[in-house]
């Protein structure tokens, strides 16, 4: 009876092994997040339509980064693992993808909609009385995703990433227009926390799994 829910054990370990523990999903997830908060200011240095494009050049660069540190740092120590592809892990990866759209898409949606005015100045002007309604929105759905992620990878600090980026969403969109901040510091905040356990997780992985012949 229990051959089952071992090889779910297995599997997520696998997942975990190959995927999270590395720290690489880490520092990508945190460095995207500071893009964004660094993003309302070269907006208005550069204008939308260069901003969006340099945001766009520069995720496709840490993705690129990422895999390629990941080719070159983790599997000469752990291995290449290609996992069967079975429907239900079709599914899985079709909701997740799914759900990773929807909500960077809510959160592009929210900080990087261009100002109604020129982008001549980085003075930002203070606006109160706005509805947050979209950032609850973001908050709910970016909470809820990392947290069914979290699930089901057993990746414990996914459940803190998705309400605290969610949270720090609101409160950069909050004090931008209660007190005209232009850089995203919650935003900010909340990547360099991610950008830190990230960090700390590549350490550990590289003293826990070192190269042949490295190990003592």
């Amino acid at each position: 009876m229990s051959e089952p829910y071992d090889l779910r054990q297995i599997r997520q370990r696998t997942i975990q092994l190959t995927s999270f523990e590395d720290g690489f999903w880490d520092l990508l997830l945190g460095t995207t997040f500071m893009a964004l908060a660094i993003y309302p200011v070269t907006r208005e240095l550069l204008g939308p339509v260069w901003n969006l494009v340099l945001f766009l050049g520069l995720l496709a660069l840490l993705v690129v980064v990422q895999l390629l540190l990941r080719h070159l740092v983790s599997e000469p120590r752990i291995g290449y693992v290609r996992s069967r592809k079975s429907p239900k892990l079709r599914l899985l990866v079709l909701f997740t993808a799914l759900m990773v759209l929807l909500t960077f898409g809510l959160v592009i949606w929210t900080l990087l909609a261009p100002h109604s005015g020129p982008a001549s100045s980085i003075q930002a002007y203070a606006s109160p009385g706005r509805s947050y309604a979209v950032e609850l929105i973001v908050l709910l759905v970016m909470g809820l995703l990392f947290s069914a992620m979290g699930y089901l990878f057993g990746v414990t600090r996914m459940y803190f990433y998705g309400w605290m980026l969610g949270l720090a969403n609101l409160a950069s969109i909050y004090m931008e227009h209660n007190a005209g901040w232009v850089f995203q510091l919650p935003m900010a905040i909340a990547a360099g926390v991610i950008i830190l356990i990230g960090c700390l997780l590549l350490a550990r992985f590289l003293r826990k799994y070192p190269l042949r012949g490295q190990a003592a």
